[in-house]
């Protein structure tokens, strides 16, 4: 089992939904979580009708011989991968300093918690200022958010709503990281690639969320060196004996796992809504997983959730744990 880096170049803006907006249409997210991504490359897989692919799929991630990342911010210009910053409050350390110099950290601090991702390279130098209270810098501009005005036709006169849509810059887009062998990882690209004709998110039939491979799969075995934040990923993937270890993935743990949980810091998001294409718009159970950037002290494996039925089937969630290791 090894690590493979994905890089994905999207072709046209995306829309994915935001719960810091309410999943407003007027309102979009950079990236969709890793229990989205899965369950859009099995809906393309089912609506295709590749059963045998789908099946593979699936089995893939129930015996873990597969487990994916959420997609995550890279840029090719800089050679630069970004991972989630870690839900963890690192206290500053106690020192004297003057009152304008205490407002000007505290007012830094503020902007800090508004960074969503950090360079992998960059994740001791992060901590580093937190314990110190300085500044610390991130330049992640990725892109733009858009509002396009659409018109509703369906009632009895015209309506006018907005759409949000982000556009990653020319050298930006999304990565995914994924564990498993090197058949695996063809398998995988394999299935991006088709998957990224029709697009992923929102509003497709927009022309929305078209994307294509920018490159082969990067095997992270330490041989080819793309980046320092390459190195520095593979070091933290493998680091199972740091004090903190951040999931890069959604986690739905086990009930056994509950107390593992509360012993870390950790946000939760919301998955359910309705099934894709399905009749009467079958609705699925909700269910809570613990977000991206959540950190623990030990790696929680999670599970796939069954959240419902629908023409025979089950309507599945995957919430399996893929971890990097960081000291705090």
């Amino acid at each position: 089992m090894g690590y493979h880096l994905f890089p994905l170049h999207f072709d046209t803006p995306v829309r994915f939904g935001s719960l810091t907006t309410g999943n407003r249409l007027d309102g979009t997210a950079l990236a969709p979580s890793s229990d989205t991504m899965i369950s859009a490359l099995c809906a393309e897989l089912a609506a295709a009708g590749e059963e045998a692919a789908l099946a593979r799929f699936l089995a893939a991630l129930q015996d873990r011989s597969l487990v994916l990342s959420a997609p995550l911010p890279w840029d090719e210009a800089e050679g630069a991968f970004y991972i989630p910053r870690p839900l963890l409050r690192v206290a500053p350390q106690e020192k004297s300093e003057s009152y304008e110099a205490t407002c000007q950290h505290a007012t830094a601090r503020k902007k800090q918690k508004k960074l969503a991702y950090i360079r992998a390279s960059r994740m001791k130098e992060y901590f580093q200022a937190m314990r110190s209270g300085a500044a610390f810098v991130e330049t992640n501009d990725f892109g733009e958010s858009a509002l396009t005005q659409h018109v509703n036709c369906r009632g009895e006169e015209p309506l006018p709503y907005f759409v949000g849509s982000f556009s990653f810059a020319e050298t930006s887009g999304l990565y995914l990281v994924a564990r498993g062998d090197a058949d695996m990882a063809d398998f995988l690209a394999g299935i991006l690639r088709y998957a990224g004709v029709s697009g992923i998110g929102g509003k497709r039939s927009a022309g929305l969320g078209k994307f294509s491979l920018a490159d082969d799969p990067l095997e992270l075995d330490g041989t080819v060196v793309y980046s320092e934040d390459d190195v520095a990923l593979l070091a933290m993937l493998q680091d199972r004996e740091a004090p903190y270890q951040m999931a890069i993935s959604s986690v739905l743990p086990e009930p056994s796992d509950i107390e593992a949980v509360r012993r870390g810091s950790y946000a939760l998001t919301r998955a359910g809504g309705f099934v894709t294409d399905a009749p009467y718009g079958a609705k699925k159970n909700s269910v809570a997983l613990l977000a991206a950037g959540s950190c623990f002290r030990e790696r929680i494996p999670g599970r796939i959730a069954v959240l419902g039925s629908s023409e025979g089937h089950d309507i599945l969630r995957a919430g399996l744990g893929l971890y990097v290791g960081i000291t705090g």
